[in-house]
């Protein structure tokens, strides 16, 4: 599967970072690191076929967005566009199609990055040129819907995070990431699971918590309007519904989880 990005500042650097998976591109553990992403088959540099950045100060207002567009866009089947200007990001659509792309993402990690009604808008000019859309607030909140971009969320191992977790004697002995959250957190926060008890559940939160924003998680702390919250805080709540799901999902599997891995915590 072939992807395009188009992206400006740093939050686009950071997914493709985490796509890539450069060898220093997570130094959260510091000197405690043990490379848990030391693993070539999490390299998709491979399959990103073209990134395009957003550079300078843009007007408020975009009668034509051509100037600021390539051209034509070479040959791929999953666009994901990050942080666009809204008049250019209407544009991408049919610029997508016409390389071939079957699905348009459109994360959103702050507010201002989809104003009221363009999604909508979005939505409609997709449907008319058979993409696929999903515009995922935050961007860890996208999960396997319709055909291509359910196949982009299990190839690529980005989206909603999902955490195969192990669990004796009342702590967490394992944590592997199944599904990271696209900026790369999910990792990180996985090795602070290790050796963690569940019989306290304030006490694992705080920890899944401490751990996603000393990432740092970067999404947005400005309330958002659809959200009611913070999307910064929806980020939250997600990887901590999924940590908490991981367990009880070992425990359900574990034939004495009562009494000798989870001890009825769950």
């Amino acid at each position: 599967m072939r992807v395009f990005i188009f992206y400006a500042g740093s939050f686009g650097e950071r997914v493709i970072g985490n796509l890539v998976n450069f060898r220093n591109f997570c130094a959260s553990c510091g000197d405690t690191c043990v490379y848990c992403r030391d693993v070539p088959s999490l390299c998709y540099g491979g399959n990103i076929i073209g990134v395009y950045e957003f550079k300078g100060n843009l007007p408020s207002y975009i009668d034509d967005a051509a100037p600021y567009l390539p051209e034509v866009l070479p040959a791929h089947d999953v666009t994901i566009v990050i942080n666009a200007h809204p008049d250019i990001l209407m544009a991408i659509p049919e610029l997508a199609a016409k390389a071939g792309s079957k699905a348009l993402i459109v994360p959103v990690e702050e507010p201002k990055w989809m104003p009221p009604g363009l999604g909508q808008q979005l939505a409609e000019k997709c449907g008319k040129l058979s993409l696929e859309f999903a515009a995922p607030k935050p961007f860890c909140a996208l999960a396997e819907q319709g055909e291509v971009i359910a196949r982009f969320v299990r190839e690529f191992r980005i989206g909603r995070p999902r955490i195969e977790v192990e669990v004796a004697g009342g702590e967490i002995t394992a944590a592997r990431v199944l599904c990271s959250a696209p900026c790369g957190s999910t990792y990180f926060v996985a090795q602070k699971l290790k050796r963690r008890s569940v019989k306290d559940e304030g006490a694992l939160n705080e920890v899944i918590s401490g751990a996603h924003h000393a990432y740092p998680c970067t999404a947005s702390m400005e309330r958002d309007a659809e959200l009611k919250d913070t999307i910064l805080h929806k980020a939250g709540y997600i990887i901590r519904e999924e940590v908490w799901r991981g367990i009880v999902e070992f425990c359900e599997r574990s034939k004495d989880s009562k009494n000798k891995h989870c001890s009825g915590q769950i």
